[in-house]
This record gives structure tokens, C-alpha cells and sequence, in this order.
């Protein structure tokens, strides 16, 4: 009863995954780029920039607003007139001054409005170099969502190779479990006849028992990096589809094509470039601080203030006042010489970590190409050791069924054959990831899926 529920379990697993629609790598790459919460939280960093990126927010544009205010005060006044009134009210009244006028209880309210405007006629070029390091920093931020892309596409795809291989070795254990089930079964019925002593017996028992805790751990572990790609992908999807296993090789490119690409295409190395351009912007930026600054103000208003006592009862204006405002720098005390410095020794940094980063990046460029030539040499070796398998199989099992060999001898042919095709899928899927990470590291991975 046992086997024949362990055949029925592997008959329905095959027929469930051959009903349910296949969940394609590229399905799964859309997905990603479209439900990764890294992707569409640099998509909004990449958009803030944009917006940053005017010549307004660089100062290069006039300032135009409209200014208001009313004030109302209540005071007790005293006004004690100076020589000069002393002089114009009484000049024959000698050194006597005159009383101190006295106000208790004045209150007066002011009323002021007008529409004002602000410009920068010249400040040693600082809006202009504050407008291209906008405009950088809009370049970076796009590089940087690209490169989250990129690193999603490669986190996606490694879940998904990982899925791939599991569900693969569950095929692979099924089919191995079912063999390990026709063994036990013509040991069982050679024992009956006592055609086979106990320890046989039990030994085909034991194997098949660990064939079908190692399909359940198979099955356990397949659950769970399904979940894990689900998540990586970044939605709230729990299906487990079957996925496909042909990831088949579409890698036609050389290598001199390819280094080349990464020299020109590579997301990191053209951050580095424009993280030069940044440096170079900002000591343009602070040596601006050493010219003078020129800036021309006009505005028109009108102003209106009443005092129930004083001088006047009421006073209005309306009218346009303007000027320009001039400022030298000096002497700043060695601040300004300082951050010029500090602004080249950031332009030689940047330089710096920029050779290292194409080092780097050729480095592991060139490990990934021989261990991609590896994987495909190694992948024709498995597959043309794996029909050597095959046939020892066979023969194992019919010389088993004829009494030729014990069953030992045919565990042995089996978990060879086995080992051969999950080395050839582990292989497989090898060639696949060391492909895409050619791809990423060439700058092509995004269009290239």
C-alpha cells in the first residue's frame, strides 16, 4: 500500500506541473522592474533630481514676490528737541532748552505692500556652474536607478536559478525514487521466494526511504527560495507555478566586444565619470567665491502710516525704488584658499576610485569569462558522460532483473545516473548565471535579458 501511494504521489506531482502554466525568467524580470521596492524607490530619487535640475534652483533666474505687512502700536510718547530745533523753534532763547513735549495714549498703525524683484547680475559664474552640477546630479541619480535595475535583474535571476535547479532535482528524485521503488519491489518479491537474504532487503528498504526523505527536503527547500524569489521580485504573489528549466544559452557575443562594452557601458564605472565631472563643478563652484558679487533690486509699493499724534496725522507713498548691490571679497580668513584645495584633492579622489573601480571591474570580468568557458567546456564533458551512465544503468538494471548482480551493484549505476543529471542541470543553470553576470558587468543586462 505504501508504494503504490508513493507511486500516485509522483504521478500527480508530474501531471500538476505539466497543467500549470509555465512562470518564464523574463516574466519574472518584468515583474521585478516593476514591483521592487530598491527599483521604485530610486525611480523617485531619479525624479526629485530631474526636478531639481533648473536654472531657478541654480539662482539663475530673477526672484519676484509680493510683500505685505500692517504693524498697530499703542505708546506714550516724549520728544525732547535737540540743539537744531532748539535753535529753529527759539535761536534767541540761548543755552535754555526748550520743555519736552508729552503724548499719552498714541497709537498709530502702518500699512506697507508692494511686488518686489531680485537678480543676480554676476556672481563669478556660480549659477552656472550650480545649474551643470544640477544637471549632473540628474545624471547620477539615473545611473544610480539604472544600477539598481541592473543589481535587481541579477538578484531576480540568481532566486530564479536557484528555483529552477530545485525544481529540476525534485524531477530528478522522482525519478530516482521511482527506481528505488521497482528495486525494493523485485527484492521484496525475491525475498518471498528466498531468493535474497534479510540485509538485502533491508537495505533496498533503506534506500528507498532515504530517496524519499531527500525528495521532501527537495520539496521543502523548493517552497521556500520560491518564496524568497517572490519576494525579491517585490510583489505579493504567492503562486508557485512551475518554472521554465531551458534557460537556454543566447550568448553570442566575444570577449573583445564585450570588454570594450564594460569600458563604455558599465553603470558604475559612468557613475565614477560623472562623480569626476561633480568634483571638478564644485572647485569651479568655490573659486566663484573669490569674484565680486553683483545684485540688482527694484520694487514697487506703496506705503501708507497714521499717529493720532506726532508730526504728521498721516503719511503715503507710492512709488518704484531700485538699486544695485556690490560685494568684494577681501580677506575670508583662508576659507576659501581651503576648499579650493580640499576641491582638487576630491578631483584626485575621484580619480583615484575610479582606476580602482575599472580594475576591479576587468578583474572580475575576466574571472566570469574563463569560468563561463569552464561551465560550457564541463557542460559537453557531463552530457557525453551522462549517455556513458545511461547505458551502465541499463545494463545494471536488466543484469539486477536477470539475478546477475546484487542490488547494491544497481543502488550504485543508479545514484551515478543520478548524479550525472543534476550535475548536467547544475551546469546548465551555471553557464546561465555566469551569462547574465557577463551581461551586468558589460552594461547590457537591462536590454540584453
Amino acid at each position: 500500500m505504501k508504494r503504490v501511494l508513493i507511486l500516485i504521489l509522483i504521478s500527480l506531482i508530474t501531471q500538476l506541473t505539466q497543467a500549470q502554466e509555465v512562470f518564464t525568467l523574463n516574466e519574472a524580470l518584468d515583474a521585478a522592474l516593476l514591483h521592487n521596492h530598491n527599483v521604485l524607490i530610486s525611480e523617485i530619487e531619479a525624479e526629485k533630481a530631474a526636478n531639481l535640475a533648473t536654472r531657478g534652483n541654480a539662482g539663475q533666474l530673477p526672484t519676484l514676490g509680493i510683500i505685505s505687512s500692517m504693524n498697530w502700536a499703542y505708546n506714550d510718547v516724549e520728544l525732547t528737541p535737540g540743539s537744531f530745533f532748539q535753535n529753529l523753534l527759539n535761536p534767541q532763547s540761548g543755552s535754555q532748552p526748550p520743555p519736552s513735549i508729552e503724548y499719552d495714549g498714541v497709537y498709530s498703525t502702518q500699512l506697507q505692500a508692494g511686488i518686489g524683484t531680485e537678480f543676480v547680475i554676476f556672481d563669478g559664474m556660480k549659477g552656472q556652474y550650480r545649474y551643470k552640477m544640477l544637471k549632473t546630479g540628474q545624471v547620477v541619480s539615473g545611473l544610480d536607478h539604472k544600477a539598481k535595475m541592473e543589481q535587481t535583474v541579477m538578484n531576480v535571476t540568481q532566486k530564479y536559478i536557484q528555483v529552477a535547479s530545485l525544481q529540476k532535482a525534485i524531477k530528478l528524485k522522482s525519478e530516482a525514487l521511482e527506481q528505488s521503488t521497482d528495486r525494493f519491489n523485485i527484492v521484496e518479491n525475491r525475498k518471498e521466494f528466498g531468493q535474497v537474504n534479510e540485509q538485502q532487503y533491508l537495505q533496498a528498504l533503506a534506500d528507498l526511504k532515504t530517496d524519499s526523505t531527500e525528495f521532501r527536503e527537495l520539496q521543502l527547500n523548493y517552497r521556500t527560495a520560491y518564496r524568497d524569489l517572490h519576494t525579491e521580485i517585490g510583489w505579493n504573489e504567492s503562486s508557485q507555478n512551475p518554472l521554465e528549466e531551458d534557460l537556454s544559452m543566447t550568448f553570442e557575443t566575444n570577449y573583445e566586444e564585450l570588454s570594450r562594452s564594460l569600458e563604455q557601458n558599465n553603470t558604475l564605472l559612468s557613475v565614477r565619470e560623472e562623480r569626476i565631472k561633480q568634483a571638478e563643478l564644485e572647485e569651479s563652484l568655490i573659486k566663484g567665491n573669490l569674484y565680486p558679487r553683483l545684485k540688482a533690486n527694484a520694487q514697487y509699493g506703496y506705503a501708507y502710516q497714521t499717529a493720532s499724534d506726532g508730526q504728521f496725522e498721516t503719511q503715503e507713498q507710492l512709488g518704484v525704488t531700485g538699486g544695485l548691490t556690490l560685494s568684494i571679497p577681501i580677506f575670508s580668513g583662508g576659507r576659501t584658499k581651503t576648499a579650493v584645495q580640499n576641491a582638487k584633492a576630491d578631483i584626485r579622489q575621484a580619480q583615484i576610485l575610479s582606476d580602482q573601480t575599472k580594475l576591479q571591474l576587468q578583474t572580475t570580468f575576466d574571472n566570469t569569462w574563463e569560468q563561463y568557458q569552464f561551465h560550457k567546456q564541463q557542460l559537453s564533458v557531463e552530457m557525453d558522460n551522462l549517455r556513458i551512465y545511461e547505458r551502465n544503468y541499463e545494463r545494471a538494471k536488466d543484469s539486477f532483473q536477470r539475478g546477475l548482480i546484487t542490488g547494491v551493484e544497481l543502488r550504485s549505476a543508479q545514484l551515478s545516473l543520478h548524479n550525472a543529471r543534476l550535475k548536467i542541470s547544475e551546469t546548465q543553470y551555471k553557464v546561465k548565471l555566469t551569462e547574465t553576470t557577463l551581461l551586468y558587468l558589460s552594461g547590457k543586462l537591462i536590454f540584453d535579458k
